[in-house]
C-alpha cells in the first residue's frame, strides 16, 4: 500500500496543531500575546486620571466627579433594577452602607434604564446609599460586561478586587 503525500502533509499539520494546543509552546504563545496585545477591556491594576474622570449625576445625592474620591476607598458598583441579582443584593449593600459608609465612598452607578425607574425603586425600598447616572463616558476597561459588577478601589487607586455577579456583602473589608 502506497501512502500519498497529501496524507503525510495532513498528518503533519494535525500533529503541529496538537503540539501548539497541548504543549508548553501554547503557554509561550499566550504569554507573548498577553504582553504585547492588551485588549481595550484589559482591567488595570490602578486607576488612571482618565478612569477617575467620570462626571456623576446624583439621583438621590449631589452631582460629583469620581476624581473627588481619589485617595479614598471606593466601592464602585454598576447595577440596574432590571437585573434580578442586582435587586437581590441591595438589602446587603444598604446594610453595608449603613455600617461602613464613613469608611468607604459608595458609588452605585445605574445603567440601561430610565431615571424614574431607579428613583421609584430607591423610594419603595427606602435605600439611602448614593446612586448616580454617569454623565460622561466611562473608560472601556471599567465598563461592566456582567451585572452587577463591583470594583473595590483602595486609597492609592489600586483595584483590589473586581466582582462580577452576585456576592455576599455581609462582611467587606479592603
Amino acid at each position: 500500500m502506497k501512502v500519498r503525500p497529501v496524507y503525510i502533509l495532513n498528518f503533519t499539520l494535525i500533529i503541529i496543531i496538537l503540539a501548539v494546543l497541548f504543549t508548553p509552546f501554547r503557554k509561550l504563545l499566550e504569554k507573548i500575546q498577553s504582553n504585547d496585545a492588551q485588549s481595550e477591556y484589559f482591567i488595570p491594576k490602578t486607576l488612571s486620571e482618565k478612569q477617575y474622570d467620570i462626571d456623576l449625576k446624583g439621583i438621590n445625592t449631589s452631582d460629583i466627579n469620581l476624581r473627588v474620591f481619589k485617595r479614598k476607598k471606593i466601592f464602585l458598583h454598576f447595577w440596574g433594577t432590571w437585573c434580578p441579582i442586582c435587586v437581590k443584593e441591595m438589602p446587603q449593600i444598604q446594610k453595608l452602607y449603613n455600617e461602613k459608609g464613613k469608611k468607604y465612598q459608595f458609588v452605585l452607578i445605574y445603567m440601561k434604564e430610565p431615571k424614574e425607574n431607579v428613583l421609584r425603586f430607591l423610594q419603595e425600598n427606602s435605600y439611602t446609599f448614593p446612586v448616580y447616572d454617569a454623565n460622561s463616558p466611562i473608560e472601556t476597561s471599567l465598563l461592566p460586561t456582567v451585572f452587577p459588577t463591583t470594583f473595590l478601589i483602595d486609597e492609592k487607586g489600586n483595584i483590589t478586587d473586581k466582582i462580577e455577579g452576585e456576592k455576599d456583602w455581609s462582611n467587606l473589608d479592603f
